[in-house]
This record gives C-alpha cells, structure tokens and sequence, in this order.
C-alpha cells in the first residue's frame, strides 16, 4: 500500500480505540499515522525513510515487508517510540496509538498480493488480492477515507451525526475526494 493509504488506516484504527475508551487527541491521532508509516522504514525509497533523519540507514540491513513488518518489531519498535512518548507526554495513550497504527499497516500489507508474514516465528503468510499503487487500492483509500471521516464526524458531534446521518455521509462524501482525489489520479 502507498503511504497516504497507510496513515488513513491508522487515523482509522486509533478512531476505532476512541470508540472504546480511547482519549480522543490530535497527539494521539497523529502517533498513529506515525506509527502506520514506520514498518516502511526498511525500503530506502518509503515516504519514512526519506522524511526521518537516517531513515536511510534500516534499508541496508533488512528487507521490505521482513523484520520490520512483523508483530515483534511491533511491540519492540512501540516500546521505544511508546516509552520516549511516555517520557515527553506524562501518558501510555501516544504509545497505544503508535501501536494500533503500526498494527494498521501490518493488517493493510495484508491485503496486498505480496502479503506480510506477521511473525518471524511462524510460516503463515496471508496474502490478499490488492496490487499496490493500483485502482483495487483506490478503492480502499476511498472506503477507508470515507469510513474515518464518518468516524471522525461521530465521535466529535454524535447526536448531530445520527440526527442528520445523510448530511454528514455526503459531506464525507465530499471531503474524501476532495483529500485523496490527487493522490487517485495517479494510481494505475
């Protein structure tokens, strides 16, 4: 999956925490579309790489979609970025958010043809049928986008967004191609 698709299903994920219990925060929001871009870290040319200082670096030692797209460095990646979070915030909410967005991606690689193997300690490979950078994957930047931007409109506004579902379902509508229209025109 493309970058832009990577942090829409981490916004998604963390918004579905907030449904349980999650602290609705734009700390916490952004934390997850960071964290949903950080298994990227291991292919030289990923949106990660080149925007964090030595992102560069990873790509020499490990493979895309290996070690960094695995449960483990899921749990030990978040441990460092969580605890530094911790440090600065005062809270464990910014590391969960890490976490769930870092999850994001290991499930949207997932869909992908290629697929993920998800442990380093097991050989199951799921794989799906999604070709990235293709229109199979518009469509799920339009469904992801549009369900996120619901979401988002709910739990900011719920009884405004259940009295007036329709409204609010064509501004999403609206406001998802108006967010990734660019970003659909340039996929295959």
């Amino acid at each position: 999956m493309m970058w832009y698709t990577h942090v829409v299903f981490g916004v998604l994920f963390y918004l579905i925490a907030v449904l349980f219990g999650a602290p609705m925060s734009l700390i916490n929001i952004g934390m997850a579309a960071f964290g949903a871009l950080m298994p990227d870290i291991d292919h030289p040319k990923s949106y990660i790489s080149t925007k964090l200082p030595g992102g560069t670096v990873m790509p020499r030692f490990v493979e895309h979609r290996g070690a960094t797209h695995t449960i483990e460095a899921a749990f030990l990646i978040t441990a460092l970025v969580g605890g530094l979070a911790y440090w600065i915030t005062d809270s464990y909410w910014p590391g969960m958010a890490f976490f769930l967005g870092y999850i994001s991606h290991l499930f949207a690689d997932t869909l992908t043809v290629s697929g993920i193997k998800w442990s380093r300690f097991s050989s199951f490979h799921p794989r799906g049928k999604i070709r990235t950078g293709t229109r199979g994957e518009g469509l799920v930047l339009i469904l992801v986008t549009f369900t996120t931007l619901v979401l988002f409109a709910y739990l900011l506004l719920p009884e405004e967004t259940s009295r007036n579902l329709g409204w609010v379902m064509l501004m999403a509508l609206i406001a998802t191609f108006a967010i990734i229209g660019k970003k659909l025109k340039r996929l295959k």
